[in-house]
């Protein structure tokens, strides 16, 4: 039920503006709100020091709140995203060029400092509540990338200054070894302060930056919605769960992606995939593989390119239509379950997409399986994952397992089932001795809450069945 943007709304791709081409954003957002829909942004932690009257900028240099050279006051500068002012873009050139010839000068926020976490929430805020309704986004969620951080460049504007650090003696796989470890990122003596004050070298911080912003984020979402919301993150490190969700980074439209997006999605509890379009044209089957799977993950949203084919349910033909109709059905029709297994992710530390081995550890076949996996305890899942299958070599675990679609007892148990799996058709398992809760679907989740609820209770061996439901509004903060 949300509608991204991406970095196309901003000015320039400058984080915090709005385009003069995306002038009635604001109007389409509050309407899309009033159908109980919610809208993302994305923003970018690069901020361009190339303006002549750009507030973010300016108010982050007056609070200190930029990354530095060592033993300075000097912004270290690199390149990413935002373009500079008054030039047509060749796009013909090849991306190096485009890099040196438009792309402005960016420094990074040092997300450690306490006087960055308050120049970063005030910012949101001034896109939320901006004062004139023209340029305010009243958004829900907050979508931040790059915050490895990435650059288009290797280091930073000038070169950098300790050979050292940048090119140690071990040198890990990152693209190119003999790029050092700038590749794509600024120089790793770059100067963060720790929010007691001592200083830490981008060397040594530079796999939490994307941590150091994950907080921030979210308290600063919370103070301009004044609700729950969520925030996803490209970079994480351990314990960022606790504050944002995680997205795959841009996978493409391609089969071999299906594959990867399932396994990364037993990450975190909170966790989803992107599936950005491609110049190529897909088999009408191929997109529905993606849109499945928007059943089975967490988390799931498409995102295009200009120029690229379209990707939309809506895009393709009145058999496309029913059949993702009927997939976002189930989803919605499940989603009080997968609410519970969020909640008890959240206070409990459990996982919700999680591997069959998590459930059967002392089942040896369970081990290598990474093509099937289960919601919470009780819903296993088998979706198709070859190129042109039509049916899918299940295992099902010593348990009893019925068939979510017919409620019918399987009888499959200990062993490997081949299953026919048609283009509409996901094959879904609910294993004995678990209760899940339902809800009848609608168009949206801000409707689907107002609906009948039910209760599947699938008996195990002894005729037994247990299950929980944890259940709020949705929105408020702290429940």
């Amino acid at each position: 039920d949300v509608q991204y943007t991406d970095i196309d709304y901003m000015d320039r791709n400058l984080d915090f503006t709005l385009s003069p081409r995306f002038a009635g954003l604001p109007a389409l957002v509050n309407k899309i709100k009033s159908e109980g829909m919610r809208f993302i942004i994305i923003l970018d932690p690069g901020i361009s020091g190339n303006e002549t009257n750009y507030p973010a900028f300016d108010r982050g240099v007056t609070d200190d709140v930029f990354v530095q050279w060592p033993n300075s006051k000097d912004i270290l500068y690199s390149k990413v995203w935002s373009f500079l002012p008054n030039v047509t873009i060749n796009e013909s050139l090849p991306h190096e060029e485009q890099v040196e010839n438009y792309v402005s000068h960016c420094a990074f926020p040092d997300f450690f400092r306490n006087s960055t976490v308050e120049w970063w929430k005030r910012e949101i805020l001034e896109v939320h509540d901006n004062p004139d309704p023209s340029k305010s986004l009243k958004f829900d969620g907050l979508w931040t990338d790059m915050n490895e951080p990435a650059a288009f460049m290797n280091g930073a504007m000038g070169g950098c200054r300790n050979n050292l650090l940048n090119n140690p003696p071990y040198m890990p796989h990152l693209g190119y070894r003999s790029t050092g470890l700038i590749h794509k990122t600024p120089c790793m003596e770059g100067q963060h302060y720790l929010p007691d004050g001592t200083p830490a070298r981008h060397f040594d911080v530079h796999s939490l930056y994307g941590w150091s912003q994950a907080r921030p984020s979210l308290e600063a979402l919370h103070g301009a919605t004044k609700e729950r919301g969520i925030v996803i993150t490209r970079s994480t490190y351990p314990s960022s769960g606790k504050w944002v969700g995680h997205w795959l980074g841009d996978n493409t439209a391609a089969w071999d992606q299906l594959h990867k997006s399932i396994i990364g999605t037993w990450q975190e509890k909170f966790l989803g995939s992107l599936n950005r379009g491609s110049s190529k044209s897909y088999p009408t089957w191929l997109c529905f593989s993606f849109t499945s799977l928007l059943l089975a993950v967490q988390h799931s949203f498409s995102n295009n390119t200009l120029l690229f084919q379209r990707q939309d349910p809506a895009a393709w033909d009145t058999k496309f239509h029913q059949m993702s109709r009927d997939v976002l059905n189930i989803r919605y029709t499940l989603l009080p379950y997968l609410y519970t297994l969020l909640y008890d992710a959240h206070a409990q530390g459990s996982t919700v997409i999680r591997p069959v081995l998590h459930e059967f550890v002392q089942d040896r076949n369970t081990w290598d399986i990474d093509e099937q996996f289960l919601w919470g305890p009780a819903l296993l899942i088998s979706p198709v994952m070859k190129l042109g299958d039509r049916s899918v070599m299940a295992y099902f675990p010593n348990a009893r397992w019925y068939d979510y679609h017919t409620d019918t007892d399987t009888g499959f148990r200990g062993r490997f089932q081949n299953l026919s799996a048609p283009l509409e058709y996901i094959n879904l398992h609910i294993r004995g001795g678990y209760i899940l809760p339902w809800q009848r679907p609608a168009n949206t989740t801000a409707f689907s809450r107002k609906n009948p609820m039910g209760l599947t209770v699938a008996l195990d061996d002894d005729l037994l069945a247990e299950g929980h439901l944890y259940w709020d509004d949705g929105v408020r903060i702290g429940t």
